[in-house]
């Protein structure tokens, strides 16, 4: 038996698929899918309205619905359509479905205080959230040329993820890191991903969503600590 030199291999030589093979993931799971994507814009438009009302109502609502977005993802495209190719994804899978667990718990059980922002910068919220959570999807059009491609949030794990951060400062920073780790541990692996595969446009994606994550570690969400 011969020793195995691990150092000569690099993370591509891990991956069973090419940038083509992924990125037709997001064509198909669009296709097959069709035409439920409008529950999806749904979503999109429901959690940009809770985000200007911002009363303890809403931020329930919010939740509940980031909950779904990630048992959506987690239980579709990650079990059904990129596990059987990348078997991390599968597992991935499972902790998005977890992680929605966990969004539901704090959404019902949290005790929420009534305090809210100004009415003004409770819409810019609204408002700048949905333009995020609408022009970040268009990057994997972008990256195949195929406007069936396109990412939505609450069906692909990078976009959900990403824009799920901005809704987790909501939570008080003491609990926040423990919904904080999925988001972490998924933007390292999809980085490595993406970056092996080519697919330099949406490697952005993942990578700025880590350094998102990390500042969120810290950010409060008290006015005293964190103005405006």
């Amino acid at each position: 038996m011969t020793d195995v030199n691990w150092l000569s291999y690099s993370l591509s030589d891990f991956l069973m698929f090419g940038p083509e093979v992924f990125l037709r993931l997001f064509v198909r799971i669009n296709q097959d899918f069709w035409p439920w994507q409008a529950i999806a814009v749904a979503m999109m438009l429901l959690i940009a309205g809770l985000l200007a009302r911002g009363d303890r109502l809403a931020k329930r609502g919010t939740l509940l619905l980031l909950a779904a977005a990630w048992m959506w993802c987690g239980a579709g495209f990650l079990r059904e359509y990129y596990g059987p190719i990348n078997i991390p994804a599968a597992w991935f899978g499972w902790a998005f479905i977890l992680q929605a667990a966990l969004l539901t718990v704090a959404a019902l059980v949290w005790p929420w205080d009534g305090r809210s922002a100004a009415p003004a910068r409770r819409w810019q919220a609204g408002i700048g959230w949905l333009v995020m959570a609408s022009l970040l999807p268009l990057l994997a059009v972008a990256q195949s040329g195929n406007w069936q491609g396109v990412a939505l949030f609450g069906i692909t794990p990078d976009v959900t993820v990403a824009a799920s951060l901005p809704c987790l400062l909501l939570l008080p920073r003491r609990v926040r890191w423990l919904f904080l780790l999925l988001p972490l541990l998924w933007c390292l692996f999809s980085a490595a991903t993406l970056w092996t595969l080519g697919t330099r446009l949406m490697f952005v994606l993942p990578a700025a969503t880590l350094a998102l994550t990390m500042v969120s570690f810290w950010f409060s969400p008290r006015p005293a600590q964190s103005p405006g």
